[in-house]
């Protein structure tokens, strides 16, 4: 006979105990996915709180440097571009000194 005219009946048998083991199996799966993803959360969360505070000196490096910016933009409201060729000059020399330790 051909194959689609071809009777092909598998039976069904109902296990409860296999059943119960799926179920029990996803309850706990689902149930260590759950404190997996607390754990990770609890761990992002303690890495925030026990992060180090930045040095004051980096505090006031970043204020100085606001300052120099608003002072040269004031400067060229002010003056005009002889402002800004000073700036080019100092802000060089100021990363040339940032970079050899000298304002740590």
């Amino acid at each position: 006979m051909p194959k689609y005219k071809r009777f092909n009946f598998e039976p069904r048998h109902y296990d409860p105990i296999k059943e119960d083991i799926q179920n029990r199996t996803e309850r706990i799966k689902g149930e260590l996915k759950i404190t997996s993803s607390q754990s990770h959360r609890e761990h992002i969360k303690s890495a925030f709180n026990n992060r180090a505070r930045r040095d004051a000196s980096s505090d006031f490096m970043q204020l100085l440097l606001i300052i120099i910016m608003l002072g040269a933009f004031g400067g060229w409201l002010y003056f005009g571009n002889v402002v800004l060729y000073v700036f080019v000059i100092i802000f060089p020399l100021y990363v040339y000194l940032r970079t050899r330790k000298f304002f740590q």
